[in-house]
């Protein structure tokens, strides 16, 4: 074997581990993506359940109307909040089968920014001053479980950047290129208070 076939044999050795070690850096940092992301989706699914559960009993199940003693502007406003509520149980659900697209990860948030603002608006109108449990306890709640989701979109967040960063760095990009590494969405306002 004369010396330049024994270069040729060593430098394609050290593309071939070096392609091997890039795919599986890949391969780890998507599954660190998805790991964090079912973390994440543990926390989103409490406050599904905590908004769920806060509805008046009419409105579980998808019922549409209250008893005819409630006004029209509460019977809206569990309306919104039981509309709202849906649209960000798909949206979760969608997410969690494609935790990796960045389309489903867009409409998490905005499904997220509904349920918020339905929420609020739930607590404001349809909330009587002598429930119980009170509105003042029922956005304490709401609170403390956005805040607890806060480091695991905080951790969400982090992965993606890690993975769409090695995905779109040279030379790395040709492998993900080549296996279709596609770029993750990240969850920046989903948990944010307002």
């Amino acid at each position: 074997m004369s010396s330049s076939s024994v270069w040729v044999a060593v430098v394609v050795a050290v593309v071939f581990f070096w392609a091997v070690g890039a795919y599986n850096r890949l391969v780890r940092l998507r599954t660190s993506v998805r790991a964090s992301f079912a973390a994440l989706d543990e926390q989103l699914m409490r406050q599904l359940v905590l908004v769920q559960a806060s509805m008046p009993e009419a409105f579980r199940g998808g019922a549409k109307t209250l008893p005819g003693e409630l006004q029209d502007i509460v019977t809206a406003a569990w309306t919104r909040l039981q509309a709202a509520s849906d649209q960000f149980g798909a949206a979760l659900a969608q997410a969690r089968r494609m935790n990796m697209d960045v389309a489903s990860m867009a409409s998490l948030v905005m499904a997220h920014e509904a349920l918020r603002a339905a929420w609020t608006a739930a607590l404001a109108e349809a909330v009587p001053p002598e429930a119980v449990p009170s509105a003042e306890r029922l956005q304490e709640r709401w609170l403390r479980v956005l805040h607890q989701a806060m480091p695991l979109r905080a951790a969400f967040n982090d992965a993606v950047a890690q993975y769409n960063e090695a995905i779109h760095t040279f030379p790395a990009w040709l492998i993900a290129k080549a296996f279709r590494f596609l770029p993750a969405g990240p969850v920046s306002r989903l948990t944010e208070a307002r």
